[in-house]
């Protein structure tokens, strides 16, 4: 279901995209983030994928035809990041050389887990409205990318599947600072999601950015998963402390039957270590 945000702001932004895509030196421009998914709300943005064959100029990027204001915010890149405004609503254009799109995927499927590549690789399976003298490429890309690699996934759950200093929180509840006990329940939530999207063949660069936790889809997780997490936040730190424990204890259960190739003993043994407090010494 496509929401009636995003449709409005897929109207708003087609004159940008048919700008981009007449610009010699564009091979494809995509329609990206809520808005290309259709989920979209009031509070969104819109997300426009810019693809090269050569570095745009500066004044390129600040000639859009009908924005109101165009702010370079990446005049190093690449990527280059502008943000431009119609009316009040804000459009984020990522430009980003063709060949090095290329590059990043090929590492990517060998294994490579950047975050910011993943995140690309799940842009470019959201991505819709693809327009350009190349809108081919992305298509191309799209079925490189349908198939998320096992020896990723390996990669990925051996580095965020090492969740140690669990008993930080403690420390921190027993000095009443309820900021880092948040800080550390928030670490430990990404690295379990990292996890999970990695066992559901999910790219995800910022796997905290979904709009709704209850819209959290993955079908291969711990049961209640999005009320549990919520809990983790809601009830007072040592019951949040003791379901987020559950959590990943039942998540090295499913990498340990899913992904047997991970040594999980090792994930167990960093994620259980503990450190008692001193009272004095002897």
């Amino acid at each position: 279901m496509v929401t009636e945000a995003a449709r409005w702001r897929r109207q708003m932004v087609r004159p940008v995209l048919d700008w981009y895509a007449a610009v010699e030196g564009v091979d494809a421009v995509m329609l990206g983030g809520s808005t290309a998914r259709g989920d979209a709300d009031r509070w969104s943005d819109v997300e426009v994928g810019v693809f090269w064959r050569r570095p745009p100029t500066t004044a390129e990027r600040l000639a859009v035809a009908g924005a109101a204001d165009v702010r370079l915010v990446n005049i190093d890149g690449p990527p280059w990041d502008d943000q431009l405004h119609l009316g009040e609503l804000m459009v984020e254009v990522a430009h980003t050389l063709t060949q090095t799109v290329e590059n990043a995927l090929d590492e990517l499927l060998n294994g490579k887990p950047d975050g910011e590549v993943m995140q690309l690789a799940q842009g470019i399976i959201d991505g819709r409205e693809v327009i350009g003298p190349r809108a081919e490429l992305v298509a191309g890309w799209r079925e490189r990318v349908a198939t998320y690699p096992r020896g990723l996934a390996l990669a990925v759950v051996r580095y965020n599947g090492n969740i140690e200093k669990f008993w930080r929180w403690q420390m921190f509840f027993e000095r009443d600072n309820p900021l880092l006990v948040a800080r550390e329940f928030v670490r430990m939530t990404n690295q379990l999601l990292n996890v999970l999207y990695a066992l559901n063949g999910r790219y995800s660069g910022h796997v905290l950015a979904f709009k709704r936790l209850d819209a959290l889809d993955l079908p291969l997780a711990p049961p209640s998963l999005a009320t549990r997490l919520r809990a983790v936040f809601d009830r007072p730190a040592p019951e949040g402390a003791q379901t987020l424990h559950d959590l990943i204890e039942e998540t090295f259960d499913l990498v340990e039957h899913d992904l047997p190739e991970v040594d999980v003993d090792r994930l167990r043994a960093t994620f259980r270590s503990d450190r008692k407090p001193v009272e004095s010494a002897d």
